[in-house]
């Protein structure tokens, strides 16, 4: 099994273990950029878990052994805002805000349609100061399952396995991101969150910066901030954000350029986004699916027969998914808690501190 070392050592391209784990990436993330195309069937996309959020409270003294684990990646294998050292009786220690530590070896993929794009295999640490009389620190590990292969020989998560989690005192899952990306058009998305009094809605509409194409997101969180929905046109604001910093570090900046230079393939992509922000919260989800969807309705119309854009006809044309949209994407729900028990840095332990 591969140590976590060669996290630091990045001539780890040509061994037969990383040929093996960037076989089993390619062959991943084929698989998610096929669910993107237009003449993919709707009844087979599925919900995928786009961040999985650790947390832990600890002492200063035992965050210490955690910084100086995080201090000790190379330079160029840190990014993010620069660390800040701690106020009053914080003094001690080094804070961090969406830290972002990478393996120092990326996989290498290419994509079914023809570019070749590379991913960083990275974890995100956030620490803060909890309060209370003891001045504790609460850290926040997030990772990216679709970044890895999501297995137990990949040295990152090895590192995270053997090193950054057994430092981490009673950790537990606070936040799970589960995201659905359909090949339909935004605009016929019909979206309600009921429930309590006090849901906060947030609808965006605004034209890109080139005055081209319109972006439209509606975001609902409930009144006790446990649960996100976000629908939103994934696709423009892919071309809108990810052109301008030129990020080809994911599947999503390099699959808008190519739409952007393929003008005969128009595409639409809308991510549907659920989120337990909790641990509270992702108990009730994992102890019962249909929680994550309660009073909201979504549905989408299309009756109008009127096919839009030539080449699109089986993601738009006739579609009327009236009756069915809501249970489908419930019953999708139930899928991925299965999923989300077999990650491998989900251990025992932080699944009986969540679902206590």
């Amino acid at each position: 099994m591969a140590n976590y070392e060669a996290v630091f050592h990045p001539d780890g391209y040509n061994s037969p273990e990383y040929r093996s784990l960037n076989y089993s990436y390619q062959n991943k993330m084929a698989e998610l950029f096929s669910h993107r195309r237009i003449d993919y069937p709707a009844k087979e996309l599925q919900f995928e878990i786009e961040t999985v959020k650790i947390s832990s409270t600890m002492t200063q003294r035992q965050y210490l052994k955690l910084q100086s684990l995080v201090e000790s990646f190379p330079e160029t294998q840190r990014s993010g805002a620069a660390p800040v050292i701690g106020k009053d009786d914080y003094q001690s220690i080094i804070l961090y805000h969406d830290y972002r530590l990478f393996d120092s070896t990326q996989y290498v993929v290419r994509s079914p349609v023809g570019f070749g794009y590379t991913v960083s295999k990275l974890i995100t640490i956030t620490s803060e100061p909890a309060g209370g009389p003891h001045h504790q620190v609460k850290v926040t590990l997030a990772i990216n399952p679709n970044r890895f292969v999501d297995v137990p020989e990949e040295p990152l998560l090895r590192l995270v396995i053997e090193e950054v989690l057994p430092l981490m005192v009673t950790p537990q899952i606070s936040e799970m991101d589960l995201t659905l990306d359909m090949p339909l058009i935004m605009n016929n998305f019909h979206v309600q969150m009921g429930g309590q009094a006090g849901t906060k809605q947030q609808i965006t509409q605004r034209l890109n910066d080139h005055q081209e194409y319109e972006l439209s997101r509606i975001a609902y969180v409930d009144p006790q901030q446990t649960r996100k929905l976000i629908v939103a046109d994934k696709f423009q604001s892919l071309l809108d954000n990810q052109l301008l910093v030129a990020d080809t570090d994911y599947i999503s900046a390099r699959e808008a350029e190519y739409y952007r230079d393929q003008v005969g393939e128009r595409q639409f992509l809308t991510r549907i986004e659920l989120a337990a922000t909790t641990p509270n919260a992702v108990m009730r989800y994992m102890k019962n699916h249909e929680w994550l969807m309660r009073d909201i309705s979504i549905e989408y119309r299309d009756n109008s027969g009127i096919s839009r854009f030539a080449g699109t006809d089986y993601a738009t044309n006739g579609k009327d998914f009236r009756r069915s949209f809501n249970r489908m994407l419930t019953y999708r729900l139930k899928e991925v808690q299965r999923r989300a028990r077999k990650l491998p840095y989900l251990t025992d332990a932080i699944w009986r501190n969540t679902l206590k």
